[in-house]
């Protein structure tokens, strides 16, 4: 019985992992998964007859260019998770709830699930542009917190929405699969059970070892790599000296960075590019499972190859590294070493040739010190090691890295409003590229061609701010502001310094603290380290500045900004 190929397609890859571990539960064996997110989708992606679920209907027009015509192609219902319910099913009636979700599209999606079920509460979607609810009981949110309102009521997480039953009665329709609907129905309530809140959630996380194929394919190039800031440069020479080495290398930085882009450049330009790029993520892993997948297995006449053999005259790039058990470090150095291995309940020596580049979120310094990294192993990688800044530290590549973005998306027509960028400029980036790309993405398959700041996804459109603040009309209490500010220090210092944030937040540059003794300079104001960081301890205190991760990362406060116009009026 041949086994029917089905494509999940989604921006976001956290999503995607989830969704796609819902189908495994449900189809088990009945179906092959192929999920993708729409940044690796290509063109020999998806073959003539395989059926496409995609995530959402905003990337139809994108993704139909990648989906072979005839392809039979599904756009998923999402549905909160029932599983998740208990505390909104205890809630006495008659609540005010306000919900919170990425998008106020998605959200009134969410409100209208809660309404055809638990319709004995007033639900009111939280919208930026719109007067914020007076008197709100409790927050809802489908694992979104990040985006709650300080200050009102309780929050109730009911975690990620997933996909509706609808979708699954449609695959099965489909692909016509051999199971009954009843049958199909009882999978389904269970995946809502294994996927909710409070159950296995270290099960939940192993979701993310289904986005990617362990035979990737290394698509990018050191010209797709943008690096115009100076913070950039380093990294990148550092990586084309090393690529033309077969020294193993070690990548590290934060959590989508842009660490496996630069892996696969390295691979493209190094004596190995003609072989395979096999990646293997450390993270979550079983032990039994690490060995066997890395190294094969032998039972008898059973062999099974392990990743190291499949990427013979190529590379490994082994992403998580610090999370491999030692005694794997340790086998992994004598490969480095040797260039061989023995595979389990093996005898025979088997001798490849494969490039080693490694990556995690930590620098060696961090990992020679823990007990749970082989110090041999660190010694050999620490030579060859690169880091990969945060997006916060490398802001002045924003432009580059969205048009670079749009280009990807052919999307070069999308032209994005002064207050957008402005927004997108000294916004976190707690997720780095990997961020900015999903939300380009996201704002690239809407109908639109000029970006507006209200079409921004919520956690976007505004600064975490209590929303009882109305800063438009609220009265500052200058008086108590100097003099806190004169209590620390000269005021003109601190004068000077909202100044150089706000000159900067309107030419939508950031300045580092190195940057903005220069600028303070040029203003005839001098001062000691010291005397800078205690200016901009009190200054954050009265939140007149916004410091954020990444020394690039602190900005003026629209508070800033009105006391700043205030005091030059005086």
């Amino acid at each position: 019985m041949s086994v029917s190929k089905l494509h999940i397609i989604s921006i976001e890859e956290r999503y995607l992992a989830t969704i796609t571990k819902q189908l495994k539960e449900v189809f088990r064996d009945l179906i092959q998964l192929s999920p993708t997110t729409i940044k690796d989708l290509q063109n020999n992606t998806i073959e003539p007859g395989d059926i496409v679920i995609l995530s959402s209907d905003i990337i139809f027009g994108f993704a139909s260019q990648f989906i072979p015509e005839g392809c039979p192609c599904i756009i998923a219902k999402r549905e909160i998770n029932y599983a998740n319910m208990k505390e909104v099913i205890d809630l006495p009636p008659g609540r005010n709830i306000l919900v919170v979700n990425d998008t106020l599209k998605n959200t009134k999606e969410t409100v209208k699930s809660l309404k055809e079920t638990f319709f004995e509460h007033q639900y009111f979607a939280y919208d930026p542009s719109k007067p914020f609810p007076s008197s709100i009981d409790y927050i809802i949110s489908p694992d979104e917190t990040h985006l709650l309102p300080t200050g009102f009521g309780k929050v109730i997480d009911i975690g990620m929405r997933l996909l509706d039953i609808d979708v699954f009665l449609e695959v099965k329709k489909r692909l016509n699969l051999n199971i009954d609907s009843l049958s199909l129905y009882k999978r389904y309530m269970k995946s809502l059970i294994s996927l909710s809140k409070g159950f296995s959630p270290n099960d939940r996380k192993n979701g993310k070892n289904i986005v990617k194929d362990v035979r990737d394919t290394a698509g990018y190039h050191f010209s797709d790599i943008i690096a115009q800031s100076s913070v950039m440069k380093e990294p990148m020479q550092q990586a084309i000296n090393f690529s033309k080495q077969k020294h193993p290398v070690y990548i590290y930085g934060e959590e989508g960075t842009g660490k496996n882009m630069l892996a696969q450049a390295i691979h493209n330009a190094s004596s190995h590019q003609s072989g395979p790029f096999v990646v293997f993520n450390c993270a979550f892993r079983t032990v039994d499972v690490f060995e066997k997948d890395l190294f094969g297995i032998e039972n008898g006449e059973d062999v099974t190859i392990g990743l190291i053999e499949m990427a013979h005259g190529g590379t490994l790039y082994i992403e998580a590294i610090n999370e491999l058990p030692v005694f794997l470090q340790r086998r992994l150095l004598k490969l480095i070493q040797t260039k061989q291995i023995v595979r389990m309940n093996g005898s025979q020596v088997i001798s490849v040739d494969v490039r080693i580049i490694t990556s995690s979120i930590h620098p060696f310094v961090k990992l020679q010190n823990e007990e749970h990294f082989d110090q041999h192993l660190a010694l050999s990688l620490a030579p060859y090691e690169i880091h990969m800044p945060s997006l916060s530290e490398r802001i002045e590549d924003l432009d580059d890295l969205i048009e670079n973005i749009k280009k990807r998306l052919h999307r070069q027509d999308l032209t994005f409003t002064n207050k957008v960028m402005d927004r997108l400029k000294n916004y976190e980036w707690r997720g780095n590229v990997k961020e900015l790309y999903n939300s380009i993405s996201y704002l690239s398959f809407l109908d639109e061609t000029i970006i507006d700041i209200q079409m921004l996804p919520l956690y976007l459109q505004e600064d975490k701010e209590p929303f009882d603040q109305d800063l438009t009309h609220k009265e500052i209490n200058m008086d108590m502001i100097i003099e806190k500010i004169e209590g620390h220090g000269f005021i003109e210092d601190s004068i000077g310094i909202l100044k150089v944030f706000h000159e900067g937040k309107r030419e939508r540059v950031s300045y580092g603290r190195l940057k903005l003794k220069e600028k303070l300079i040029e203003k005839e104001i001098k001062l000691t380290e010291q005397q800078l960081r205690m200016r901009l301890e009190v200054l954050q205190e009265l939140k007149l500045l916004n410091v954020r991760q990444g020394r690039s990362g602190t900005t003026i406060s629209r508070l800033g900004e009105r006391f700043l116009e205030e005091y030059e009026n005086r």
